[in-house]
């Protein structure tokens, strides 16, 4: 968090990129941001300090969630993690608050339809393309950029002006060509080799870049 609140490693990207010293002082790894005038994005540390690569909640960032969301009623909400709903079942106690509480994805996924103001929850972790309808919103998940088909995804959310909100998940790619000169060292050159490398890998699962649905897709919400 300190790098990211670094100015000589700000980019393109604002300094700190969501995070504030708040966050470094309170070692507290979600925030909310504002994404649009009619639109606020949460995003969520998902990470279990315990261990372990699946994720969870602690009951005082489940409490802020719904907390956040509620000041947000009038707003659009877009909520962030890195895991996925199916991968948050570890419930290793926080060594730094070991008498708090973990929640999973089936809790998480409960508290978001009680807010009728929630989109979507985009997230990623299970390097794998894949969308499912949660009654009231919808969960977006999008590949890795390591493991192939190594997509990006860019999501749109379109007002349809008769009741109904639209979300446009249109995935995306490197620009670099499919087959590399392995003397090119450009920018270019060496992506176009982590792209062929990447297919090529011996454990590549095809199947992570998802069926029709869960890619380029208009995903329908009544509002």
């Amino acid at each position: 968090m300190a790098m990211h609140l670094d100015r000589r490693f700000t980019g393109r990207g604002p300094v700190g990129h969501g995070y504030t010293k708040d966050n470094l002082d309170s070692g507290r790894l979600y925030y909310s941001f504002r994404v649009s005038d009619r639109v606020v994005g949460i995003s969520l540390d998902s990470t279990d300090p315990g261990g372990h690569y699946q994720g969870s909640l602690g009951t005082a960032q489940l409490d802020w969630l719904d907390r956040t969301l509620a000041a947000h009623r009038d707003d659009y909400a877009l909520v962030f993690s890195h895991h996925p709903s199916w991968s948050m079942d570890n419930f290793t106690p926080d060594p730094n608050r070991p008498d708090e509480k973990r929640h999973g994805g089936d809790e998480i996924i409960a508290l978001l339809r009680r807010h009728p103001n929630v989109l979507a929850w985009i997230n990623g972790h299970s390097h794998r393309n894949r969308i499912r309808p949660r009654g009231t919103f919808w969960e977006i998940a999008t590949a890795s950029h390591v493991d192939y088909p190594q997509l990006a995804r860019v999501i749109e959310i379109t007002d349809n002006r008769d009741g109904t909100v639209s979300l446009h998940t249109t995935l995306i790619e490197s620009a670099a060509p499919h087959r590399t000169d392995y003397h090119d060292l450009s920018q270019t050159g060496l992506a176009s080799l982590y792209r062929e490398l990447a297919f090529n890998a011996p454990g590549k699962d095809g199947s992570l870049v998802g069926d029709a649905k869960d890619r380029n897709t208009e995903l329908l919400l009544k509002r």
